[in-house]
């Protein structure tokens, strides 16, 4: 009556460039978003980087992950009692998908994987509304809600291929980049130069084992987000740093190489962003998920 939106549950798809998660997010006002039904699909870790290749592998676990939302949805409406009813679906796609484009105030998407998707969308939930937006709007909101009083930042979020790095100054993004490194590049790392298997070298990179090969990993790493950060206007000397967890912390320690040490004269603080950080904001996340979190929070306060 005094016009205030209705609650609705809404399908998150979080489209990244070596993975895809989906996830049910009821959204109310006045209340935090609710996560249920999460699940995220990890693509294979490719021995060369072809971008055919990598939009396939992206098209095809982005389908499984709307084939799996809408049967955890059947399941809730069938057994669960709840009554499910998907009212939108909201996309976030990561770089190179979709990335900010500073010069018109909204981000640039790939036409190619979105022809390929609304019909998918469309053949599971009918004549659904569906919005785009950039992962990287989903994460600085976060930040920003998160941490208010640090309005003059670099946010690294790292991916599987491709990573963004993003300058906040006085609390808007004054410059984004990407660098061509990420979670697979450390992986094909340690499995070629110290013949781990990929599970062995999750694991290395999760205990953060000593090894030399790691270390290479780390200082590569640390080098690529410098040249990236030095593409970008402003300063600060705080970096949060976001990636799949429990890897946010491995990543995060890379950033302390001492070949960064002329990027912050005067010293800097590396803080990685957990879900643990992003739970009060949002209930019933039943994973380590930060992305989803990250995107539900924005998706929420969309709907007030």
């Amino acid at each position: 009556m005094f016009g205030r939106k209705p609650a609705k549950t809404v399908l998150i798809l979080d489209i990244e460039n070596g993975s895809v998660g989906s996830a049910l997010a009821r959204l109310a006002p006045g209340q935090a978003p609710t996560l249920f039904g999460e699940r995220r699909i990890n693509m294979p870790v490719l021995d060369t980087r072809s971008a055919l290749q990598l939009l396939r592998e992206v098209e095809h676990a982005a389908s499984d992950a709307l084939l799996h939302a809408c049967e955890a949805a059947a399941r809730l409406r069938n057994h669960g009692g709840v009554p499910v009813h998907i009212n939108k679906v909201v996309m976030f796609m990561a770089a190179p998908w979709g990335v900010p484009n500073l010069a018109v105030g909204r981000p640039d998407f790939s036409s190619a994987l979105i022809d390929t998707l609304v019909p998918r969308v469309q053949s599971l939930f009918g004549e659904v509304p569906i919005t785009w937006h950039a992962h990287a709007s989903a994460a600085v909101h976060g930040l920003r809600s998160l941490y208010p009083e640090h309005q003059d930042a670099l946010f690294f979020s790292v991916n599987a291929e491709v990573s963004e790095l993003l300058r906040l100054q006085d609390g808007k993004v004054v410059g984004h980049t990407t660098a061509p490194v990420g979670v697979h590049t450390v992986l094909r790392t340690l499995k070629s130069h110290a013949g781990m298997s990929l599970e062995e070298a999750r694991s290395a990179m999760r205990l953060n084992r000593t090894n030399e090969a790691l270390q290479s990993a780390a200082a590569h790493i640390a080098l690529e987000f410098k040249e990236a950060a030095r593409e970008l206007p402003g300063k600060g000397d705080t970096v949060f740093v976001l990636a799949q967890e429990p890897l946010s912390d491995w990543f995060a320690r890379s950033l302390s190489h001492a070949s960064l040490a002329d990027l912050f004269p005067q010293g800097g603080v590396v803080r990685p962003l957990r879900s643990v950080h992003v739970s009060p904001f949002v209930s019933g996340v039943g994973s380590a998920d930060t992305h989803l979190a990250l995107n539900a929070l924005y998706a929420g306060a969309a709907h007030r």
